[in-house]
C-alpha cells in the first residue's frame, strides 16, 4: 500500500517571524504519533495583495488557509493549524474524524471560545472545496468585508462547515486534561515573546526537549533572538547563556531583561496591524463622517479610562 495514501497532510499557518513556533509544533505532532506526517508551511507569499489597505490580512498567513485545496490538488484530507500551538496527543484523532456530509470540521463553540480562533484548527475535504484564491480577493468590498470572509461562510452553503471535532482540538491559552491542542492565541503574550503565559512552561519544555535530542540547534535559536522573532530571555530560560546556567530567574526578572535588552513583542506584526486600523479609520471618516466623530469618541474616552497615561503620551492611543 502506497505510505502517501496515509500520510497526515498538515498545512501550517506562519510567518518568518514565527519559524521557531512551528518548529515545535511540528515537533509535538510528530512526537506524539505513529503515522507518517507532512507538514507544510504556508503563508500569504502566494495570495494576491487587495487592492484596499482595509483589508489587508491580520497576520502573514491570515489568506494562506484559502490555497490549501489547491495546494493539495482538490483531493483528498487535509488539517488547517496555526503555527502558535503545541499538540499533546495523536493527531490521528482529529484526522480520522468523520466528515458526516460536512466540508470543514471544526472544534463545538462554548461561553469562553473566541468566535474568530475556531477557524485556526480545521480538517477540510479539499475534494468538496474549489476554492481559488484569486477570485476569494477580489470579493473584497463586493461580496464581504474581512471578518465574514476570515468566518468562512461566504465560501460554504448551509451545513458545510461543522464543529465534528472532538472537544480538545482547539484549547485557547487553557490546559486541562481534555487538551489535546494548546492554541496560544494572545501575540503579546506568547511563549517565544513573553515570559509569564500561564501555560508557557508547556512549551518551553518542548523546546527543551528538542534542544536535549538535536531537533533544534542553539544556533538557529540564537539567531531568532539577534533578529527580533524571539526574546532575548528565552536563552536564559535555555541554559544557553553560561553566564546564567544555574540561575533561576522569575518571570518579572525575565521580562525586565527583554526590556533592557530592547526587545518589543511582535514588532512587526503591530506595524502592519496599525498600518490597517489607519487605514480603515481613513475610509470611515470620508465615507460616514459624523458617524466617525462620534465613533472616535467613544474610542478616546474608552482608551482615557483604561490607559490614561498611554493616552497622553501615545499619539496612536487618540485617534
Amino acid at each position: 500500500m502506497d505510505n502517501k495514501l496515509n500520510t497526515i497532510k498538515i498545512f501550517v499557518g506562519t510567518s518568518e517571524g514565527e519559524l521557531i513556533a512551528l518548529k515545535v509544533l511540528e515537533f509535538s505532532i510528530k512526537r506524539h504519533t505513529e503515522h507518517e506526517v507532512e507538514v507544510t508551511r504556508i503563508d500569504n507569499s502566494h495570495v494576491p495583495e487587495p487592492p484596499d489597505a482595509r483589508f489587508l490580512p491580520y497576520t502573514n498567513f491570515s489568506f494562506g488557509r484559502f490555497t490549501i485545496p489547491h495546494l493539495a490538488n482538490y483531493q483528498g484530507r487535509a488539517i488547517y493549524l496555526d503555527s502558535d500551538m503545541i499538540v499533546f496527543k495523536d493527531i490521528s484523532e482529529l484526522w480520522n474524524t468523520p466528515f458526516n456530509n460536512a466540508k470543514i470540521l471544526t472544534e463545538e463553540m462554548n461561553s469562553l471560545t473566541d468566535e474568530e480562533k475556531v477557524s485556526a484548527v480545521m480538517l477540510m475535504d479539499c475534494s468538496k472545496l474549489p476554492w481559488d484564491i484569486n477570485s476569494i480577493i477580489s470579493g473584497f468590498g463586493k461580496d464581504y468585508d474581512y471578518e465574514e470572509l476570515m468566518s468562512m461562510e461566504p465560501l460554504l452553503n448551509d451545513g458545510d462547515i461543522k464543529d465534528g471535532l472532538v472537544k480538545g482540538w482547539n484549547s485557547l491559552d487553557h490546559f486541562d486534561e481534555q487538551t489535546r491542542l494548546l492554541h496560544y492565541t494572545k501575540i503579546k503574550t506568547q511563549p517565544w515573546v513573553y515570559p509569564g503565559h500561564k501555560f508557557g512552561q508547556l512549551w518551553i519544555d518542548e523546546l527543551k526537549m528538542m534542544l536535549d535530542t538535536g531537533a533544534i540547534e542553539e544556533d538557529f535559536i540564537k539567531q531568532q533572538v539577534s533578529i527580533g522573532n524571539a526574546r532575548p530571555s528565552l536563552l536564559i530560560e535555555l541554559s544557553i547563556l553560561s553566564v546564567y546556567k544555574g540561575k533561576q530567574l522569575s518571570a518579572e526578572e525575565l521580562r525586565d531583561y527583554d526590556k533592557k535588552a530592547g526587545f518589543v513583542p511582535q514588532e512587526k506584526l503591530l506595524k502592519r496591524l496599525r498600518k490597517r486600523k489607519d487605514a480603515l479609520l481613513e475610509y470611515e471618516e470620508k465615507n460616514d463622517p459624523q458617524g466617525f466623530k462620534k465613533a472616535r469618541r467613544k474610542r478616546r474616552w474608552k482608551t482615557f479610562r483604561r490607559h490614561p497615561l498611554k493616552f497622553i503620551f501615545d499619539s496612536n492611543k487618540r485617534k
